[in-house]
């Protein structure tokens, strides 16, 4: 039993080949694209219906349909196919912190080193015009540094009785810082006279002290500011196939009309020239109907052929498997007989 599985399961193996062969090379190809949206357009006596795809991702223009259909006793033929690219686009609000370094920390000179507006574009590709937020600009201590400088400071020293140096204080202390002695000036205070000669009597001594003084300067000053603003993104859309069929009466209008008239069950037909009525039976063929009737012919057995090859394939399939499995049941039937006979001697040798 297992035995005769295993060869159905090969037969039908090779029943699946020559199918998948034909289904790839010679069969008509099935398409697996639906439209989005179909609608139909009349305009006068012309009848349009119109289908639209969205294509994803791996899927090919080629595979939309193309292949005429009938609807409504009218045939539609593909016209055109067109495509469109669509685009969205992708807003949102966006904040970028901006520092400067200002030497000072006077709004107005700093508004004047700040710009007005700010053109931006973010590593993902957002772009947009940001505008200066004044109410956000801070200002704040770049840092400080020492420095020193000359301090200078002058005494007066009045009613000296001569023009000695060793008289004036050689330091002094001014705003807690001692300065040193450095040049005297003297001037004469009051004169005498002797011998009818004005000589000095007392003097007055102008002091110069010099001394170093140190301070604390501010480096400068870090201001920041903020823009603000919305910026926006082109984000890709989809691509958008319109197909556009074409509809023609699948029956000639005349030939519709004829048969549609009442009372005309015997076929009778109207002479377009003479205005006449003649029936059909009264007729007689031309070499015209002659060629008509062998062209459908031909037509016909031309579709036969065309059928019986395009179908051949699957025919040869089916008849090689019914023969592989009438040759496999064959083959067992054969075989089981031999066993029996086999198991009979066996039996008769031990009695």
């Amino acid at each position: 039993m297992k035995r005769f599985l295993a060869v159905l399961l090969c037969a039908v193996f090779l029943m699946s080949l020559p199918l998948t062969v034909y289904a790839e090379s010679g069969g008509s190809r099935v398409n697996y694209l639906y439209p989005v949206s179909v609608w139909e357009n009349y305009d006068g006596g012309r009848r349009e219906i119109i289908r639209m795809y969205e294509l994803k991702p791996g899927e090919k223009p080629d595979d939309i349909p193309r292949e005429s259909f009938e609807r409504e006793g009218w045939l539609f033929e593909l016209a055109d196919i067109t495509r469109n690219e669509t685009a969205d686009a992708d807003a949102r609000d966006h904040t970028e912190t901006v520092t400067i370094d200002t030497a000072t920390n006077d709004t107005a000179a700093i508004l004047r080193q700040l710009e007005p507006s700010l053109n931006y574009r973010s590593n993902d590709g957002y772009t947009g015009v940001l505008q200066l937020d004044i109410s956000s600009i801070t200002v704040e201590s770049a840092g400080t540094r020492s420095s020193s400088f000359e301090v200078t400071a002058t005494r007066e020293y009045p009613h000296l009785s001569s023009n000695d140096a060793g008289l004036i204080p050689k330091t002094i202390t001014d705003n807690d810082r001692t300065l040193t002695l450095s040049g005297v000036d003297w001037r004469v205070q009051n004169t005498v006279t002797v011998d009818y000669v004005q000589v000095p009597d007392t003097y007055t001594a102008v002091a110069t002290y010099t001394g170093t003084g140190s301070r604390t300067v501010t480096v400068g000053y870090v201001t920041t500011a903020q823009y603000t603003g919305t910026i926006s993104k082109i984000l890709p859309g989809r691509t958008v196939y319109t197909a556009y069929f074409i509809g023609t009466p699948a029956v000639p209008e005349a030939e519709a009309d004829v048969k549609a008239e009442p009372g005309n069950e015997a076929g009778i037909t109207e002479s377009v020239q003479t205005g006449e009525t003649v029936p059909i039976h009264e007729v007689e063929a031309g070499p015209e109907e002659t060629d008509e009737t062998e062209e459908t012919e031909e037509d016909e057995q031309s579709k036969v052929l065309a059928l019986t090859a395009e179908h051949f394939p699957i025919l040869a399939a089916v008849f090689a498997v019914l023969g592989i499995i009438g040759f496999v049941i064959l083959a067992l039937t054969k075989k089981t007989p031999k066993k029996r006979r086999r198991k009979s001697i066996n039996v008769e040798k031990i009695d």
